[in-house]
C-alpha cells in the first residue's frame, strides 16, 4: 500500500499542482510533498477529505483495489452495455457511461477512471478531437480507440493524440483484454 504513490497519481489525473491539492485540504504544500514521498502519511480524516476530493473510495485510495476502473464513450447503447458487463465479469470497475461528449465530460467531473475506451464516430462530434481534449485535461487517463474506422489517417491521429490503443469494432473481447493486459505490462515497467 503506497498512499503517497496514489495521491501522486490521482493529483496528476486531475491535472493539478501540488499547490492547488494543499489549498484545497487546508494543508501546507509541504504536507502534500511529504505525504506523496512517504515521509508521512495523513490521518484517518484527512484520507477521507482526500477520497472525496479525488472523487474515490478509501479502498482506492489506499491502492486496495486490484484491477482498473475504465469508462466508456460510445453513441451505441448496446455496445457500452455489453462492454461494461464484459469487464466487471473480469473484476474491473465502471465509473461511468457516456453517449457523447457532454455526458462524457458530466461523468468524469465525478470520477476520473484509469482507462477510458472511446469511439471515433459520433452523430455530433468527433471522437479523436475528444481524445485530444481528454489527454490535455486528464494526460495520465489511458483512452483506448474503440472503432470501426480503421483507416490509416485515423490511427495516425489516434496516435499523435497519445491513445493508448486502438481496437477495431466488430471486435472479440480477447481485443479488449489484450489492449488491457498491454497498459498493465507498460505500468508495471513505469
Amino acid at each position: 500500500m503506497n498512499i503517497g504513490k496514489q495521491i501522486y497519481v490521482l493529483r496528476k489525473k486531475m491535472n493539478i499542482t501540488q499547490e492547488t491539492l494543499a489549498a484545497e485540504m487546508g494543508v501546507t504544500v509541504g504536507a502534500v510533498s511529504k505525504w506523496e514521498t512517504g515521509s508521512t502519511l495523513p490521518d484517518i480524516t484527512m484520507l477521507c477529505a482526500l477520497a472525496d476530493f479525488f472523487h474515490v473510495t478509501t479502498d482506492e485510495l489506499l491502492d486496495r483495489v486490484g484491477k482498473e476502473t475504465f469508462m466508456i464513450c460510445d453513441d451505441a447503447e448496446f455496445l457500452r452495455s455489453c462492454m461494461k458487463d464484459m469487464l466487471e465479469k473480469e473484476g474491473y470497475r465502471c465509473t461511468g457511461s457516456a453517449e457523447n461528449s457532454t455526458e462524457l465530460w458530466a461523468a468524469m467531473s465525478k470520477s476520473i477512471p484509469q482507462v477510458l475506451f472511446l469511439d471515433i464516430h459520433f452523430p455530433d462530434e468527433n471522437g479523436l478531437d475528444i481524445l485530444k481534449q481528454v489527454k490535455e485535461k486528464y494526460p495520465a487517463v489511458k483512452v483506448i480507440m474503440v472503432t470501426a474506422d480503421n483507416s490509416e489517417a485515423s490511427i495516425q491521429t489516434a496516435i499523435q493524440y497519445k491513445a493508448s490503443g486502438y481496437v477495431t469494432k466488430p471486435f472479440d473481447s480477447e481485443h479488449i483484454h489484450l489492449a488491457l493486459k498491454k497498459l498493465q505490462e507498460e505500468a508495471a515497467q513505469a
